[in-house]
């Protein structure tokens, strides 16, 4: 396992983070969904994966319990965090929910320290003409009562997830953050344009989504072969382009793919100096596996990740 300094902190991190998403069941029933992913979590412990990624949302922390209360590397794992507050409908910040997010985090993963917190600040509708305004009249507020609880020794670095390119300017003016946890792959590269200045800043950056929801990888390579009532429908309204992105990239990185989409697509993020290390959703011992050869050795490849960016910016229209 290969491990990288995340940006704005003293931590080095595995590569690979966990995401455990679909890796059990929701309702906490011991099933064979959730015994295959508590196989995968004890499997990437063992590969040597460093760092978790969870949250109350997925609710399947209750599996993460289950492995990590006795696990001999507990003490060695870094743990990031969702932490949506002010989420949805509330009124505003509340610190005693931030709080409440952040402590039942440590209790439901066995450990003693948040090392970073994922902060989201979500409005609805949540669009920048609500969201922009909020971040301006909340972020002493949130800044306070995290630099509380990190004298505490409970949170480590305060990170965030801003959505658009315009919230991550405004949140990147703050000087509050570490750096980002966002969306990064050959099709949603909207936030390269600030890994520049997150590099001269020193600042961070930990990757989601490097497979695009399943479009890039080896399992299918059109609509045609999405199965009815699968969650990729949603993403049949958002973006019904994606899979001819998904052939423009295989032209285009033909020799990189070199038979593999779903390899290229787990290196693609570490491509840039700028990334840590990228959360994918690993399900079983297999995927955890193929995650971990893929990621073997990955180097810096500004100038791959620079034609993927020019070729994002034509709108997938090479020479355009």
């Amino acid at each position: 396992m290969d491990y990288r300094r995340l940006g704005g902190t003293d931590l080095d991190v595995s590569v690979l983070c966990f995401g455990p998403m679909r890796s059990a069941a929701k309702d906490g029933s011991d099933n064979a969904v959730s015994q295959s992913g508590a196989r995968a979590l004890e499997a990437a412990l063992a590969a040597g994966v460093n760092f978790l990624h969870s949250s109350y949302e997925y609710k399947t922390r209750w599996m993460m319990t289950d492995v990590l209360r006795d696990h001999p590397k507990r003490k060695d794992i870094h743990h990031v965090i969702k932490l949506p507050v002010p989420d949805w409908d509330d009124d505003g910040f509340d610190p005693a929910k931030f709080r409440m997010r952040v402590e039942e985090a440590l209790t439901e993963l066995a450990a003693d320290r948040i090392a970073v917190l994922q902060w989201m600040w979500r409005t609805r509708p949540n669009d920048d003409e609500h969201r922009l305004p909020l971040l301006a009249s909340i972020m002493d507020d949130v800044w306070a009562t995290f630099e509380v609880m990190r004298d505490e020794g409970k949170v480590g670095y305060l990170m965030t997830l801003p959505y658009t390119t315009a919230a991550t300017r405004a949140a990147l003016d703050t000087g509050r953050f570490a750096g980002l946890v966002s969306f990064l792959n050959p099709i949603e590269m909207e936030l390269a344009e600030f890994f520049p200045e997150l590099e001269r800043n020193g600042q961070g950056f930990v990757c989601i989504r490097p497979l695009y929801q399943g479009v890039l990888t080896d399992r299918r390579s059109g609509w045609d072969e999405v199965p009815e009532g699968h969650y990729l429908d949603r993403l049949r309204t958002e973006n019904p382009d994606a899979f001819d992105q998904r052939q423009a990239i295989a032209d285009a990185f033909a020799d990189e793919i070199d038979g593999s989409m779903t390899r290229f697509a787990l290196r693609f993020p570490l491509f840039s100096p700028v990334v840590a290390s990228m959360v994918t959703g690993l399900n079983s011992v297999a995927q955890v596996e193929e995650a971990v050869a893929a990621l073997d050795g990955v180097e810096p490849r500004p100038d791959l990740f620079e034609k993927a960016r020019a070729l994002w910016a034509s709108g997938f229209r090479p020479g355009a």
